[in-house]
């Protein structure tokens, strides 16, 4: 009997032994199947740096660098403009950056695909825009409005940026002269024409409704501008050449206008004051 029992005994304990360890198996492997893989590691994007470079030095950005958008070369204007001898303002009520450099003015609302210098209305391919607090332009504005020379090397993603030259007679290249002081033409026709009807232009300020008006009549055909402190608008103008401007806003302390007119190469400018209601 006693035999018995310790056989009975150590087959207990061995069959014991092997359904603990069948039991074991399976939730061994599912813990293996329920792990996690470790999750792929994401490549970083590259990006192309854009360069700018004046007279073979590059200028420095410290807070936002150029950048390309939508297949446009937009570059920040201040760090640029200041390389280049300009002052530079922000205007933050009106979001206009104004660049003055000796009798030169230059004038340029974000969003707004015009420039303004020294009167003269300069068209842009793309608007201004703000990134990152800074005010970005196309590179043609650098060209255009500031007078210099814009070249792009695709190898390199450069901006390179000179100074304006011209061959004079005997092939010798000279820089030009002082824009403060430039030089007259005698061979070239002047610009400036009559392209208004002076006689019916006409300014209002309706008070009541808060806003301000400018009607006349101009040549037809012609592109026309106006002028309300820092802000340059652009004008629709009818096939017989009649326009009526109308903009509401907070314009406190204007009491004059300015219109720019431009036709075929020719300018205009009228400058005008608001009539009290």
């Amino acid at each position: 009997m006693n035999l018995f029992g310790n056989g009975v005994n150590v087959l207990l304990k061995k069959v014991t032994s092997l359904l603990l360890a069948i039991a074991l198996v399976p939730m061994a492997a599912f813990s293996a199947a329920a792990a996690p893989a470790p999750a792929p590691v994401a490549p970083k994007a590259v990006q192309n740096t854009v360069k700018v470079e004046y007279n073979k030095k590059q200028i420095a950005f410290p807070d936002q660098a150029p950048i390309i958008s939508q297949g446009r070369t937009l570059v920040p204007i201040r760090p640029i403009a200041e390389s280049l001898g300009f002052e530079v303002k922000w205007n933050e009520k009106t979001r206009t950056v104004i660049i003055n450099k000796g009798k030169d003015n230059i004038r340029l609302v974000v969003t707004q695909k015009i420039a303004n210098k020294n009167g003269q209305t300069i068209k842009l391919d793309v608007p201004a825009q703000i990134v990152n607090q800074r005010t970005v332009v196309p590179v043609r504005f650098i060209a255009e409005a500031l007078s210099y020379k814009v070249e792009w090397d695709p190898k390199t993603q450069t901006v390179l940026i000179a100074d304006n030259v011209n061959s004079n007679p005997n092939g010798q290249q000279e820089k030009p002269k002082d824009p403060a002081k430039p030089a007259k033409d005698e061979n070239k026709p002047d610009t400036q024409v009559t392209l208004f009807d002076k006689a019916s232009i006409e300014g209002k300020k309706v008070s009541v409704f808060a806003y301000y008006q400018v009607t006349g009549k101009v040549e037809a055909g012609s592109e026309v501008v106006v002028i309300l402190g820092d802000n340059t608008y652009e004008v629709t103008v009818n096939k017989d050449g009649t326009f009526k401007f109308q903009r509401e806003g907070d314009f406190d302390g204007i009491r004059s206008f300015t219109l720019k007119a431009e036709k075929d190469g020719k300018q205009d400018t009228v400058d005008g004051e608001f009539i009290a209601p």
